[in-house]
């Protein structure tokens, strides 16, 4: 079993690896048929299963980066968006993406009557 020293040592060193590509090396279904099994394992508040999970391919996923991007450069300060510009146009270059999210009406009405069940 791992200590608490080598998880804590895990998380400090985890990276993700790029670059990015438009190939999948398994079909769109499938990624989508996991991330929806994933789901469902996913611990959540009170077991409310109240996370949500978007997966997009093709022009969707595009459109989020495009979306994404006019968002964050009126914000991002002129002298980093350089490297903020790259991010995105290499986020947008992958084959797709999985936006998960809370549904956070249902996990605040549930804390706040966490006492009456």
């Amino acid at each position: 079993m791992a200590s608490a020293q080598q998880l804590i040592d895990l998380a400090k060193n985890r990276r993700s690896y790029y670059p990015l590509s438009k190939d999948l090396a398994i079909p769109a279904e499938k990624i989508q048929e996991i991330v929806k099994a994933l789901l469902q394992e996913v611990p959540s508040s009170f077991n409310s299963q109240s996370n949500r999970v978007v997966v997009l391919f093709g022009a969707e996923h595009e459109k989020l980066w495009d979306i994404t991007t006019e968002i964050l450069k009126p914000i991002v300060p002129a002298e980093q968006w350089e490297g903020t510009a790259g991010k995105m146009g290499m986020f947008k270059g992958a084959a797709g993406s999985v936006c998960s999210y809370p549904t956070l009406p249902l996990f605040f009405f549930l804390f706040k009557n966490r006492n009456k069940c």
